[in-house]
């Protein structure tokens, strides 16, 4: 069956989630009266802490002398309510604008915890958003790779396995369950075309290609 639904991750994939990081600690700096510089060493190998640190707003304020229960807790209230203006990647507005003029089903599928990634998708700065069907993963009680969530967003939407076309920054989460049961996969932000999927530097690269579909 041809495909006819696009189901995108969203952190590193639709946007840049140190940008989202990036507001959370401007902010909380200026409240607190500190300088913002001091947490340039957390933004100059951001992809690196977020992966390795479990809880990076401790570990942060660890690595500079200010940890204490307040200062933890303003960060993480930050991170789920904060009110910012996200932009997303070159080339997925125009991908969104895409799918729904060739009558494309889109969905973002997305681990975290789903205050904080309700509200990234709130401050993200980009036309359509309404039209697209937006869920946390633990929505389904289980983030991906878990089949509950896959499966339930494919209930949700009404399609099958050979329909979807999964697009994310990390194979084993947000694709590899896909392309075990009939889904196309496309990988961004990877140079290297070694799990023989498609794979691309960027968004706009990617939209290039699918097109070509």
């Amino acid at each position: 069956m041809k495909a006819n639904t696009i189901i995108f991750d969203l952190d590193n994939t639709i946007y840049s989630e140190s940008d989202y990081f990036h507001c959370v600690f401007s902010q909380f700096c200026e409240g607190n009266n500190i300088d913002f510089e001091i947490f340039q060493f957390l933004f100059d190998d951001f992809d690196y802490f977020r992966f390795n640190k479990k809880d990076i707003f401790k570990f942060a304020l660890e690595e500079v002398n200010l940890f204490n229960v307040s200062y933890h807790n303003q960060l993480f209230q930050l991170f789920v309510d904060i009110e910012c203006d996200i932009k997303p990647y070159s080339g997925i507005a125009d991908w969104f604008e895409y799918c729904l003029n060739n009558n494309f089903k889109i969905a973002i599928l997305t681990n975290g915890i789903i205050a904080a990634q309700n509200n990234k998708w709130q401050c993200l700065n980009l036309t359509n958003k309404e039209k697209c069907h937006f869920v946390p993963a633990r929505t389904f009680q289980h983030e991906k790779p878990s089949m509950d969530a896959f499966e339930g967003i494919l209930e949700q939407l009404n399609v099958s396995w050979d329909q979807c076309i999964f697009v994310g920054d990390r194979y084993e989460n947000d694709i590899e369950q896909g392309i075990k049961n009939g889904s196309q996969g496309m990988l961004i932000g990877n140079k290297l075309n070694h799990i023989n999927i498609p794979s691309f530097e960027s968004i706009q690269e990617a939209f290039n290609y699918f097109q070509t579909l």
